[in-house]
């Protein structure tokens, strides 16, 4: 049976992943990539730590997507079990948290938890039936001559 066919990941997501394995960032690119999961998101910031130019902003974060990605990921998985006991608190409540904020906390853990895979996993089924046929077509005429007269 094929892992990859069960994994919340598509095929693509899981050779980037691989391909992230085996690459060699640069000591800018890994303080950048450290200090932009560890500031909340601030770029300019990581930039600035980093030691690159804010004109480099476009450049940069092309070249570390994949890893910009990969650790937003990780970061979402960390903050999956604190999403799991909120919605566990959720079930729990005694009326000590208002019902708006408990409804909004509820909706923010369901959303992690749907982020990574934990909750609301949707697959879907396909199935499909190849007919080959075959088409009879009517024979062919046979090619008449036909001479142009040319006086």
């Amino acid at each position: 049976m094929d892992v990859e066919n069960h994994s919340v990941f598509s095929r693509e997501e899981i050779r980037n992943m691989n391909n992230l394995q085996t690459r060699k960032l640069t000591e800018k690119q890994e303080t950048f990539l450290s200090t932009l999961v560890e500031n909340g998101g601030r770029v300019k910031e990581a930039m600035e730590i980093a030691g690159y130019h804010i004109g480099s902003r476009s450049n940069l974060i092309n070249s570390v997507k994949h890893e910009i990605i990969e650790r937003t990921r990780q970061h979402l998985a960390s903050s999956s079990v604190q999403a799991a006991n909120r919605l566990i608190e959720g079930l729990d409540a005694d009326g000590t948290i208002p019902s708006s904020q408990m409804e909004v906390r509820l909706r923010a853990a369901n959303d992690i938890l749907d982020r990574t895979g934990v909750s609301k996993r949707q697959e879907i089924a396909t199935e499909s039936r190849v007919i080959h046929g075959i088409v009879l077509l009517p024979a062919k005429k046979e090619q008449q001559e036909i001479w142009l007269d040319q006086d």
